[in-house]
């Protein structure tokens, strides 16, 4: 049986597919890339070592090492082309007293890194006797470093123990390490394996990389060396290559959260796709409804029906898919292989044959999904009302309607009262899942408040006022279903807009204050002693542009004791008075007085417990209480009964000017202190980190809501154009009785903005209520969080919207305006 459907009128479905299956894509391609960047980091770290050993965890025991005999085992076993052991241990860099406590003393002891594309000599060479080291270029910045220079190294990580190893080799060359070299992601020493041993570095292996020969089953090969491994050393580890590669990659953040956010959006336009296919098919369905009961007057069954019209959602959604998958691959290549999409470079471009046909089937499904309920509607158009030209109670359809719209209702203040709870509770999960409660709710009921709203514009407008609008409401309001499934993807739209832009201008806005509250201070400098002239150290620090004030907090190196249990713990001293206008918040000190001790949760005390401090002149019971932010704090009258007036080592806390230290500023900071056995540490690094994610997030949400905007306007302009085919003889008595052509352009041109209008309006107001909600019930969780409502973006949103009506009208309004009254009056 041919198609019953008009393949020209499905275009905009063809669209909505196309331009659905193209963000999938382009979300698939952008994931797999992304994986393949971090499996790429992966696999050169791994090398083409088959299996891959590792000493056992914290082990310090004599005879837990890898040792050279092992090896030598592991090496003659059957399938083993060779066996590499690298040696990696954490060791310190040999300061002051004072700087002991300070961010980036601690550095990583490796071999020397054999060079390649990934890993390169920034400077000078590689070491190659004892006495020499190349160092990283994140531990060159940090400490000031160059070729030629000295660096202070020790085993001692707790600064008692006088009979650890020290060294001072000199610096032969600075190197910029690769993933195939970077372990640990700290500063990095390389030196010769005796000179590691100089240092104080374990000389045994930290790991085995044992390559099979050609031919060897890798299984077989793991679980033999497991066994020879594990007799000698029951708690190292033994895994894989590709066990090893996969934990390696789930380690590394790489740009997932851009890829979340595309796999997260990318079903927006799905569902606004469904809508627009689905107000489609329906559509051309109720034109077709006398060739249907014709065609059922001479034998074809419904299942015939049925068939024909997924026939044509078949052909429309397999086609628009592979035009979508083929669109969307194109232009993730090119974004990819530019090389400025968040750092992926062309030789990580993944275009995976299985996500190419995922995303054809997805969109394909997805149409026919969408065209199912078009196709029951089909099978159930009787000959007999067919041939007598009456059509189905419009009465019954309409009490259907009403009930969904009811349903639609309930459904939504259910929405409301998981987002009231997900608030309260502040709870995002449930907020959001209570969100999306709403969303479906209001799109059920989008008959009732489209026909309302409609209504209401109609009786304001009058029909001497504004006869135009006036009788553009009364034929929107005709047919509600059809107008609301228009608005519906509109509205969707902008629902998921607008609350997406809630929330990041409120992230954006609140982002300074969040950041004051989880770090307080924009940068520290530590190494004050008792020795210092601070009186100069202030006025040169204040000298750097971009500082506005600063002041010195006074630390103690104390004893703790908690349960019994005892350990050493370095606390801060704080008048709240004086530091307060320096720091951007002192929220979490309020608990902060004389029987109190502050701590943040890395110290695992628990909140409330009894900790008894010993300083130089006693000891004190104090209460912990956990405040995040602060580290370990206690109040000067505290401080004055632990170590009396003995003189202190302090830190600096340095405010910037604007809103947050600034990464100039900080390196103007680095080279005010270099060379005064002083150390910085800012936060520059992590407020541009996090600003650039949020504005990368803003631009996919804009590109996605363009993207559904566009389905939209397909669908939009194919509904108006058939509405105006259906209305022909009224067009024609319009004409006829003296309308004008610009009176019949305007009149569509205003039902369709008038759609989009109501549409977008509500959506513009459902999501941004969605979006505040959100924010709010993040502020819970996330101290400084404020609601910010974007005026100008939600403004613009809704401009873009009504454009969209406008642009989708303007070709069926022309159409409109062309129809002869002789015509139009001749038609049936």
């Amino acid at each position: 049986m041919p198609s019953l459907l008009d393949l020209r009128r499905t275009a905009a479905a063809l669209v909505a597919v196309a331009m659905s299956a193209a963000l999938i894509a382009f979300a698939f391609i952008i994931s797999d890339s992304f994986r393949t960047q971090m499996q790429t980091g992966a696999r050169l770290s791994v090398g083409d070592a088959s299996v891959v050993v590792e000493r056992a965890k914290g082990s310090q025991a004599p005879g837990s090492d890898l040792d050279d005999a092992l090896l030598n085992q592991v090496s003659a076993l059957d399938g083993v082309a060779s066996v590499r052991g690298i040696h990696w241990d954490v060791i310190q860099l040999d300061l002051p007293e004072q700087l002991r406590h300070a961010a980036g003393v601690s550095v990583s002891a490796q071999d020397v890194p054999a060079l390649s594309r990934f890993t390169t000599l920034s400077s000078g060479r590689l070491p190659s006797a004892t006495g020499e080291v190349a160092i990283s270029t994140e531990l060159a910045e940090q400490q000031g470093l160059s070729v030629g220079d000295t660096i202070r190294l020790t085993a001692d990580s707790t600064g008692k123990n006088t009979d650890a190893p020290r060294s001072a080799p000199t610096v032969v060359g600075i190197v910029s390490a690769g993933p195939d070299t970077d372990l640990a992601g700290i500063g990095a020493v390389y030196a010769t394996t005796e000179q590691l041993q100089a240092m104080g570095a374990r000389t045994s292996y930290y790991q085995l990389y044992v390559t099979a020969t050609p031919g060897t089953d890798a299984q077989a090969l793991t679980a033999k060396v497991e066994q020879t491994v594990h007799a000698v050393q029951p708690g190292a580890s033994v895994q894989s290559r590709d066990d090893v590669v996969a934990q390696r990659s789930q380690s590394q953040q790489g740009g997932t959260m851009i890829a979340t956010v595309l796999n997260i959006l990318a079903p927006v336009c799905a569902a606004v796709a469904v809508i627009v296919i689905a107000t489609t098919f329906s559509t051309l369905v109720a034109r077709q409804t006398r060739t249907i009961g014709l065609m059922r007057c001479i034998g074809t069954t419904r299942r015939q029906v049925m068939l024909a019209v997924l026939r044509t959602g078949l052909v429309t959604g397999l086609a628009g898919s592979v035009l979508g998958t083929a669109a969307g691959t194109g232009i993730a290549a090119a974004v990819v292989s530019s090389g400025r999409f968040a750092d992926l470079k062309a030789d990580q471009l993944t275009i995976s044959p299985v996500s190419l046909g995922l995303t054809v089937a997805l969109g394909t499904l997805v149409t026919l999904i969408a065209v199912l309920r078009p196709a029951r509607r089909a099978t159930r158009i009787s000959p007999l009302v067919a041939l007598t030209g009456q059509v189905a109670s419009t009465r019954q359809a309409g009490r259907a309607r009403l009930w969904t719209a009811v349903a639609g209702v309930v459904v939504a203040i259910i929405g409301a009262a998981l987002v009231a709870l997900g608030v309260q509770a502040s709870d995002i999960y449930i907020t959001a899942g209570g969100s999306a409660v709403v969303g479906i709710g209001t799109i059920l009921a989008l008959p009732l408040l489209v026909t309302a709203i409609i209504g209401l514009i109609g009786r304001i407008s009058g029909d001497r006022r504004f006869p135009v609008l006036h009788l553009a409401t009364r034929n929107l309001a005709r047919n509600s279903g059809r107008s609301a499934a228009t608005a519906a993807t509109l509205f969707v739209c902008v629902l998921v807009g607008s609350g997406l832009f809630v929330g990041l201008s409120s992230l954006s806005a609140s982002f300074d204050a969040i950041l004051g509250h989880s770090s307080p201070v924009d940068a520290r400098v530590f190494g004050v002693t008792p020795q210092t002239d601070t009186a100069q150290l202030t006025k040169q620090v204040k000298a750097v542009d971009g500082v506005k004030d600063v002041t010195y907090v006074p630390s103690l190196d104390l004893t703790q004791t908690v349960d019994g249990q005892t350990k050493d713990i370095n606390v801060d001293v704080i008048d709240v008075g004086a530091i307060a206008p320096v720091v951007r918040s002192t929220s979490g000190l309020e608990d902060l007085d004389d029987s109190t001790l502050v701590v943040g949760g890395i110290y695992q005390i628990p909140d409330g417990s009894t900790v008894t401090l010993t300083g130089a002149a006693g000891s004190v019971e104090l209460t912990a209480r956990v405040r995040e932010g602060w580290g370990a704090v206690v109040s000067p009258a505290v401080a004055q009964r632990l170590n009396g007036d003995t003189p202190t080592n302090t830190t600096m806390w340095v405010r910037s000017t604007g809103n947050s230290m600034t990464s100039d500023t900080e390196r103007s900071l680095n080279a005010t202190v270099r060379g005064q056995t002083l150390m910085v540490q800012g936060s520059a690094a992590a407020t541009e980190q996090m600003s650039s994610i949020i504005t990368r997030m803003a631009l996919i949400v804009c590109l996605v809501l363009g993207a559904a905007l566009v389905i939209a306007l397909s669908g939009l302009a194919n509904t108006t154009d058939v509405s105006v085919l259906e209305r022909i003889r009224e067009i024609g008595v319009l004409r006829a009785t003296g309308s004008s052509r610009r009176e019949i352009r305007r009149l569509i041109v205003t039902e369709g903005t008038l759609l989009a209008a109501v549409g977008g309006g509500l959506g513009l107001v459902v999501g941004s209520l969605l979006g505040t909600a959100g924010t709010l019930a993040a502020a819970g969780e996330m101290e400084g969080m404020t609601v910010t409502i974007p005026w100008l973006a939600l403004l613009g949103t809704l401009a873009v919207t009504l454009a969209v009506g406008l642009l989708a009208s303007l070709r069926p309004a022309g159409r409109a305006a062309s129809v002869a009254p002789v015509m139009a009056l001749s038609e049936e």
